[in-house]
């Protein structure tokens, strides 16, 4: 009897010991209207989250944030926080310039998340970013700058200029008429559709896709992975090596000096702007 007593009493007190490790989450919601017009900036900022943007109203920006903690045995519950955040949520707008995210206040932000859904005037210039968590912006015109620190970027209908940064994950972009475009990844494969105009890429290990036209001089990078370029009956010239893999283009090339089965480097079309690529190890191909 008094066994089955110490038996129980044993896990009871295992029960108690292990009650603290279990984490409860923290959530409420907040939902603002601004009233902009045109030639917006938009900034966005979140320490952890996600954040997409998607084209709405000429003259509105609309923000929708979720708003997530965790409570904790030792460090006391979050939820006046996060209820907090929710009911002044960090926005500041001046005129058609609105930042949206963490404040100096990097304090009261610690160990919060923020999703982020927003939409804004289809002719704002974005700039979006997030310690970790995965972006998706849609149909913004005036110009992209993305960076996260882990997660993927994906980017559709983007024009102006094109700033696409992720330290580990993929970037997916399709691209309507941009003026520049670059993309950086510490890991992951870059795929952009569109590109027009000067193009620089780089990923430490990852796939390259490429489509569109190097009207200016275009640099690809990657430490293992194969690179494809599709680009059609486009003008220009190549210089294309890579430490462990061959060098094939659809479209003859006129080459400057001898032929080398890892490195190639000549006309394709009559020659135009400089193509670089460059692989520590993969193929390249031209089609």
């Amino acid at each position: 009897m008094h066994k089955h007593k110490f038996v129980s009493a044993a896990l009871l007190l295992s029960g108690l010991l292990v009650a603290p490790a279990i984490a409860f989450a923290s959530e409420a919601s907040f939902d603002r209207t601004l009233s902009v017009s045109s030639n917006v900036n938009l900034y966005v900022s979140t320490g952890s989250g996600y954040v997409h943007i998607s084209p709405g109203s000429d003259n509105q920006i609309h923000i929708v944030g979720h708003v997530k903690s965790s409570n904790s045995w030792f460090g006391g519950s979050s939820d006046d926080r996060v209820k907090q955040i929710a009911a002044n949520p960090p926005i500041q707008q001046s005129g058609n310039e609105v930042h949206i995210g963490k404040t100096e206040n990097n304090d009261w932000f610690r160990n919060i998340s923020i999703d982020y859904e927003i939409t804004t005037p289809r002719d704002s210039n974005v700039n979006a970013g997030s310690g970790s968590g995965d972006l998706r912006i849609n149909d913004v015109k005036g110009g992209l700058k993305a960076s996260t620190g882990s997660g993927s970027i994906e980017a559709s209908g983007i024009g102006g200029a094109v700033a696409l940064d992720t330290g580990s994950g993929d970037i997916k972009a399709y691209l309507n008429n941009p003026s520049s475009t670059k993309a950086q990844t510490g890991s992951g494969s870059i795929q952009i559709n569109g590109v027009i105009g000067g193009l620089k890429a780089g990923t430490g290990s990852g796939d390259i896709e490429i489509q569109g036209q190097p009207t200016a001089e275009w640099k690809l990078e990657t430490g293992s992975g194969s690179v494809t370029l599709a680009t059609g009956n486009a003008h220009f010239t190549l210089d294309a090596s890579t430490g462990s893999g061959t060098v094939h283009s659809d479209a003859p090339i006129t080459t400057h000096g001898s032929l080398e089965k890892h490195h190639i480097m000549g006309d394709i079309n009559g020659g135009g702007p400089m193509v670089r690529v460059e692989t520590g190890s993969g193929d390249v191909r031209i089609k």
